[in-house]
């Protein structure tokens, strides 16, 4: 795992948690990349404050986006996302505090949970290709810190960040003929029509993860009352 290696007493579970952000930061910038004694400082304390892995994909994520969104140069370290993870994280938390004080409509962790449950069904299917099946895995794993005390409007917004986080993921991880495939849809869909930067690169991304999600058979990542 990057530049360092694990100290001493290190859990399997910290581990975990420091190399799932790790990859996922590598994947969004779509080269390798080692985190500086800087960023390990950064993971070391999201963990010992226990930030849900889910908030710290869901900040990175919406960094990411952002700076693609407004043609800067890649994200170059994890303190740029510190403020967005910790907003992720403070909502989360703020909302699972206020939730008891309401009548919920639906059971939040049996929502999650049957989510985790089909993304990693999809992984299983597709064992034989370890980018993908890894990527779906790491996304199961995220979903899992989601606190399931939190209130529903807060856990569809970090799904809708998350969601974000798929496409970029998955869409490098399929094989190449599923990719064209995928990229020929968005071209078939979008056809020649004349739409402003912004809208044309927001119609790009909803075409991209429809597609995405009907390839592989996912669930929407969204909060669904039975």
């Amino acid at each position: 795992m990057g530049a360092q290696p694990p100290r001493p007493g290190l859990t399997g579970e910290e581990l975990a948690y420091y190399r799932a952000v790790e990859d996922l930061f590598a994947r969004l910038r779509g080269t390798q990349f080692i985190f500086s004694p800087k960023d390990f400082a950064l993971l070391r304390r999201w963990w010992g404050e226990q930030v849900p892995l889910a908030a710290v994909a869901a900040g990175i994520a919406e960094v990411f986006e952002r700076r693609q969104r407004e043609g800067g140069d890649p994200v170059s370290s994890l303190a740029y996302c510190r403020h967005a993870v910790t907003r992720h994280a403070r909502r989360l938390v703020a909302a699972a505090a206020g939730a008891g004080r309401e009548a919920p409509r639906f059971d939040v962790g049996e929502a999650l949970a049957r989510l985790v449950g089909e993304v990693r069904g999809v992984a299983v299917r597709r064992h034989g290709e370890p980018a993908l099946a890894g990527s779906l895995e790491a996304l199961a794993a995220a979903l899992e810190t989601v606190p399931p005390g939190a209130a529903p409007a807060a856990v569809d917004e970090l799904l809708g960040r998350l969601e974000v986080t798929l496409v970029a993921a998955l869409v490098d991880a399929l094989a190449p003929a599923e990719r064209a495939e995928v990229e020929a849809r968005v071209e078939r869909e979008l056809g020649a029509v004349e739409l402003a930067p912004d809208i044309r690169d927001r119609s790009e991304r909803a075409i991209r993860l429809r597609a995405v999600r009907e390839l592989l058979g996912l669930p929407r990542l969204e909060l669904v009352a039975p």
